[in-house]
């Protein structure tokens, strides 16, 4: 399971050098801090509005005291497992662009959980931090893991394509796992052959690998962390984190906005501010009345036992 996380790894760290896409025109530039941050998203661009009014915004951070115990969250069904794609660093973050027209592999679907159409796995994004102690998205009880990676996925019942889906009601659903430091994982030497590489495809990834046990999750409706925060987005926040080692991250950490002739900012710390609940509600399929606790079954390591690795 962590070996196709590792791999994933290794094909981004490969991009260090690839140079940001995306649009020049003002009303599109945007970034994590400053001027351009967050907090002026949706001053921005007429079209981002929903970054400063919206009301179901994304991320939130989790408190386990208010989840909400919903016995009809089914498990979620993987349809599909092996994708081919395309790495982008696109200066915001580290997007794989999948090819679900790929002779070799077919369409990886998400039903189920608490998904009521067939989504198609269209986008795997990478979150992350300078430190330890921030890089995730989400966060448990005001704590921030290192970092945080999304599979994101269109309505293909509903929607042509994902453009389409990502401004329209029930549009898209994301998968988000954690990411959590392991010192002891050390990495087979045949990955970091791959380090010269300087190919943008990526074949051969298999997404059941790459996701943890997906048997337990949270659910909750929210939107895009990024320009224009589209309130589209069904969340799905698995209940165990994906282990990575600290060399790993350092490398992750040296990732910049440029090429290797022009390097930029550094890309970490490329992560939305909390936003309000306000009324929503967040569920999840963890059966605390059967004597499950956070303790025990939540692998989030909260409360007296959440801690960082350094």
């Amino acid at each position: 399971m962590d070996s196709c996380l590792r791999g994933l790894c290794t094909f981004i760290i490969i991009y260090v050098n690839l140079p940001p896409g995306g649009g020049s025109l003002w009303a599109e530039w945007w970034n994590y801090e400053g001027i351009s941050g967050p907090a002026y998203w949706g001053r921005m661009n007429t079209d981002w509005y929903l970054c400063s009014k919206g009301k179901n915004q994304s991320p939130i951070d989790i408190d386990p005291r208010l989840l909400l115990f919903d016995p009809n969250l089914k498990h979620i069904d993987i349809d599909g497992d092996v994708v081919s794609g395309t790495l982008v660093n696109n200066g915001y973050d580290l997007t794989l662009e999948i090819n679900d027209t790929d002779a070799e592999t077919t369409p990886v679907n998400l039903t189920l959980g608490p998904l009521s159409y067939n989504y198609r796995l269209k986008q795997i994004k990478l979150h992350f931090g300078s430190e330890n102690y921030i890089g995730s998205e989400h966060t448990i009880q005001g704590k921030a893991f290192p970092g945080e990676i999304h599979l994101v996925a269109y309505n293909s019942d509903v929607y042509a394509n994902i453009s389409r889906a990502q401004t329209s009601p029930k549009g898209i659903a994301i998968i988000a796992a954690f990411l959590q430091v392991n010192h002891n994982y050390r990495n087979p030497p045949v990955l970091w052959l791959l380090l010269g590489q300087r190919t943008k495809l990526l074949k051969g990834l298999h997404i059941k690998q790459l996701l943890p046990n997906i048997d337990t999750y949270i659910t909750y409706e929210g939107s895009f962390t990024q320009p224009g925060c589209h309130e589209t987005v069904t969340w799905i926040v698995i209940n165990k984190p994906l282990k990575v080692h600290k060399d790993q991250m350092e490398t992750l950490r040296n990732l910049r906005q440029g090429d290797m002739d022009h390097p930029q900012a550094f890309m970490a710390d490329n992560f939305r501010p909390i936003m309000p609940l306000h009324t929503r509600t967040i569920r999840t399929n963890i059966n605390f009345l059967k004597g499950c606790t956070m303790a025990k079954d939540m692998h989030y390591e909260v409360n007296t036992n959440f801690k960082f690795e350094n």
